[in-house]
């Protein structure tokens, strides 16, 4: 792990690709060696800001909160590479982890769970920039324009933490025989959350009732995670994050539009045609 580089913002590099800078290459190492895995452990995986929080939250409330009543989503469904071992190894079964990881990086079993949640880059690029730039400027120490970020970290390879998002999405992609790994869009949760709710429970083999399964996306609708104290990381204002800034934000497919150019539009419509939709035979909807 090295220390920060030419990059504009806090970060710890793992394997020549940055990292948030709380996250060391012997946690990394602890997970190789010592971690065991549980035949029910569920990782939820994304990109950054790519329906983490949300996912985080729905999942908890599908398997009747396994680990109680906690302070925030980030304690009840941990940042596995955040936490110490004991915690992790603490935890009762069915442990649910968050995770950012690259397939290549991502703890492995025959009988984890994973689902992989990606959204398209035009509005990850604004969110991810919102992030480090507003939200948690007191963490990245990041000054930036939109139009920097755009060129320095987002577009640029390997800048932004886990990578290029084009090798991220693709490096998951290619697993799409493994009957193991749910593939989700944030943009299909933004159509109709019931449906890839549904999805979820159907993949996890859980016994809902419609009555719970509504009641669950009652609770993870826009307007309710956004005034849920114990999602939005309102216990963070004040510290790292601004509290006149919003975590969850807007929850909207498109608004993109409201930031970039049309030139880094079409940049990212290349870059995502060439590298994903082509090869996977997938189309990434950047509106609704």
């Amino acid at each position: 792990m090295a220390g920060p580089g030419e990059l504009p913002y806090k970060h710890n590099l793992y394997k020549g690709i940055p990292v948030p800078d709380f996250i060391t290459a012997e946690r990394y190492k602890e997970l190789e060696t010592v971690h065991k895995t549980r035949d029910d452990d569920v990782y939820i995986a994304t990109y950054q800001k790519s329906g983490t929080t949300w996912l985080q939250h729905i999942l908890y409330e599908l398997y009747d909160r396994p680990q109680g009543e906690q302070a925030s989503i980030n304690d009840a469904v941990p940042w596995i590479q955040e936490e110490s071992q004991e915690r992790i190894d603490s935890l009762l079964s069915p442990r649910i982890f968050k995770t950012h990881d690259r397939w290549d990086w991502i703890v492995k079993g025959d009988k984890i769970k994973y689902i992989y949640c990606y959204r398209n880059p035009k509005d990850v690029c604004c969110s991810y920039y919102n992030h480090i730039k507003r939200v948690f400027v007191g963490h990245y120490g990041y000054s930036g324009t939109i139009s920097e970020f755009f060129s320095d970290i987002f577009i640029k390879k390997n800048a932004s933490e886990q990578g290029w998002y084009w090798d991220h999405v693709a490096g998951w992609l290619e697993q799409r025989g493994n009957p193991n790994i749910l593939f989700l869009t944030f943009e299909d949760m933004v159509d109709d959350l019931k449906r890839e709710v549904l999805k979820i429970v159907d993949f996890l083999g859980l016994e809902c009732s419609e009555e719970k399964v509504d009641g669950v996306v009652g609770s993870s609708m826009f307007d309710a995670m956004s005034k849920n104290p114990k999602v939005n990381y309102s216990w963070r204002d004040g510290n790292v994050k601004d509290p006149n800034s919003k975590f969850i934000r807007k929850g909207k497919v498109g608004s993109w539009q409201d930031e970039l150019t049309k030139e880094q539009s079409d940049q990212i419509d290349q870059l995502t045609k060439d590298l994903l939709e082509i090869p996977f035979d997938i189309k990434i909807k950047d509106t609704m």
